[in-house]
């Protein structure tokens, strides 16, 4: 009983997501719609397990070519969800051709299977893939069958590293196109698409490591299959999780960036525009406004605002948001250091200095100043009461 639990958890995770994601309905947001077909892809994969390692031998040969078909398409899927993330606004077909190997490897186990007869169907299943004594021969069929099965997971094993590349250089393209136009980036998904890729890599490092162990490993301990189904099962989870809060996508921000038009002239002198750029900052306080973009700083100025962030990444070395936040920071240090202002609340503070939130204010300090506000606020106030009380 507990054993089959063990087996089935991945797949009852997996389902559940699918079917949430499929029927609802999310306008505007195909990668919500699209990570329903990852996760139907990964139920088929988890179900071909749970016939796999409940030693359904009889009908395996109808599960096989669909596992190795759904297995090789997973992380093409995966990858495909991430550029819906972070690059493409809508689903594009062209993309099917990430799924040439797994649609390869599905068909040719599924034909081989038709040329062979009964008794090397037998011998192949229960010898190679169950590791169960049978006799007979090893047929030539049953060898390209168990070549085409060894060449599978060697291509899953080029698929894990492929796309984990791949996947990394959107999501920091992404990163960097997102701080480099919001000065708040707080539920604009840059951290969910850290944790993505944390995810990424956890999953596919564990792939790789289960793929190399092999299933067979995992048939007479359910200790052992506890392992790999409560770590599949906590990371699809987190994924259908994390997916399912997602409502901003890269959709969401190129509406933002043509919002406004951008403006033809150019300011062809980088020093002057670099010193109107630190005048807005410091005399206006444009800082203050919590939701400040790109766009609106380059209204100001009257120039491009790519000109201005290719400024502000080559002279200040930081990104827009990097940028927006120092100041941010500069003020509130003020503040937090101002004895007439030590009954304001960090969160009166967070909204006066220009932070959409005080968790966002307490992180940000935090990375920029090593320790959160409050601390900060209280160290210092003690040192100048103390230095006053010995005077």
């Amino acid at each position: 009983m507990i054993s089959d639990l063990i087996i089935y958890t991945p797949m009852y995770v997996t389902l559940f997501w699918a079917l949430i994601f499929l029927i609802s309905k999310h306008s505007n947001n195909s990668a919500k719609q699209f990570l329903g077909i990852f996760m139907v892809a990964a139920f088929t994969v988890y179900l071909s397990h749970a016939v796999f390692f409940q030693k359904h031998n009889n009908i395996f040969i109808y599960f096989d070519p669909l596992y190795n078909f759904a297995s090789l398409s997973v992380y093409p899927l995966y990858y495909w969800y991430i550029k819906l993330l972070t690059s493409e606004t809508h689903i594009k077909l062209r993309n099917l051709r990430l799924l040439i190997p797994a649609l390869f490897f599905g068909l040719a186990t599924f034909v081989v299977y038709l040329f062979m007869t009964e008794q090397e169907r037998e011998y192949y299943i229960n010898t190679f893939l169950f590791e169960v004594p049978t006799t007979g021969v090893e047929t030539i069929l049953v060898k390209v069958q168990r070549g085409i099965y060894l060449l599978s997971r060697f291509t899953f094993l080029i698929q894990v590293i492929v796309f984990l590349i791949l996947g990394s250089k959107l999501v920091k393209r992404y990163n960097s196109r997102i701080a480099n136009f919001y000065s708040n980036l707080e539920n604009r998904t840059i951290l969910w698409v850290k944790l993505l890729l944390i995810s990424f890599i956890v999953t596919s490092f564990m792939s790789m490591v289960f793929n190399f162990i092999g299933r067979e490993v995992f048939f007479d301990s359910s200790f052992l299959l506890v392992i790999p189904s409560a770590i599949f099962s906590i990371l699809l989870f987190f994924i259908g999780f994390q997916g399912h809060l997602q409502n901003y996508t890269v959709v969401d921000l190129i509406e933002d960036e043509n919002q406004h038009p951008e403006f033809d002239f150019k300011e062809t002198n980088q020093k002057l525009l670099k010193e109107k750029l630190v005048r807005l900052f410091e005399e206006e306080a444009i800082y203050r406004n919590y939701d400040l973009k790109m766009t609106r700083v380059s209204m100001l100025l009257q120039t491009n605002r790519t000109y201005i962030s290719n400024i502000i990444n080559s002279e200040f070395s930081c990104s827009f948001s990097e940028f927006v936040n120092r100041y941010r920071i500069k003020e509130a240090k003020n503040i937090l250091t101002d004895f007439s202002y030590d009954k304001f609340s960090l969160s009166h503070i967070s909204d006066e200095v220009g932070f959409g939130s005080l968790h966002t204010f307490i992180r940000v300090f935090k990375e920029q100043e090593g320790v959160p506000p409050g601390k900060y606020r209280q160290k210092f106030l003690q040192k100048n009461r103390t230095s006053l009380s010995n005077s």
